[in-house]
């Protein structure tokens, strides 16, 4: 019987616990097996990067770029497993890999008739397993803690956080932190997304980073419409007072014809 391990997550961003779950799983069931599914769905606050943004970090890390595949839902990640034949998929073992917060998405009730639902939790006895024909499986990878800036570290948004609230050092930190050296790649992908590239203008999907020092302050890029309107009007004001004054000398001038 052969695997299909899909992990599945919105990875903003993939980091070492990631990386740490994905080297469980290849160790598990092999590297061939194990596939890492992700969508192309951003938001600025709580999702920023772009898919091959997400590849970049993954292969960075090791991950094989032909092992990361775009999908609209990656819990579901049908276009994985719709990429196999009847007969693959008759001799394949179907197993979705999450951390425990995220196995909250699946449930394994019975179902109306009483039968047992498609998904089930991966039991202790693999030789047990049904093809995914019949069902499949969901295994909790193990949580894994890391250090970024001396500090442990779980989760992508408590990084996304460090990364805003730090100054340029503290970023450079964090980077190799996460993939073993300042990657200039990485770097400017955090920087573009994350709105810490300028801090003069920086503008992230409609809204814009005023920074005050290091730490940026998100207001709607209307204030940026303002301020060039102002400096219109401003402007405006200079070339009416050039033209004014234009006005005066010629007027003395001809006074003393």
């Amino acid at each position: 019987m052969n695997y299909l391990v899909i992990y599945p997550g919105r990875f903003h961003p993939f980091h070492l616990g990631h990386m740490a779950s994905y080297d469980w799983l290849t160790r598990k069931f092999g590297e061939n097996s194990v596939y890492i599914a992700s969508s192309s769905v951003q938001a600025a606050d709580t999702s920023p990067f772009s898919f091959s943004d997400k590849v970049a970090m993954m292969t960075k890390l090791g991950v094989p770029p032909g092992h990361v595949v775009n999908v609209k839902n990656p819990y579901q990640a049908v276009e994985i497993t719709s990429s196999l034949s009847d007969e693959e998929r008759a001799d394949t073992v179907l197993i979705f890999a999450v951390s425990a917060k995220d196995a909250e998405r699946f449930n394994f009730a019975p179902k109306k008739d009483g039968s047992a639902s498609y998904l089930q939790p991966m039991p202790e006895n693999e030789k047990g397993m049904m093809p995914m024909t019949k069902h499949g499986y969901v295994v909790v990878t193990p949580t894994v803690n890391f250090q970024v800036k001396g500090a442990d570290a779980n989760s992508a948004s408590q990084i996304r956080k460090l990364y805003l609230d730090g100054n340029n050092a503290d970023r450079n930190q964090i980077i190799t932190d996460l993939y073993g050296t300042p990657d200039p790649e990485l770097r400017d992908i955090f920087d573009q997304r994350l709105g810490a590239d300028d801090p003069q203008e920086a503008v992230i999907y409609g809204q814009e980073a005023v920074f005050a020092g290091d730490n940026p302050v998100s207001v709607m890029r209307e204030h940026k419409l303002a301020r060039i309107q102002e400096n219109i009007q401003r402007l405006k004001n200079k070339i009416k007072t050039v033209k004014e004054s234009q006005d005066y000398i010629d007027e003395r001038k001809t006074r003393k014809k």
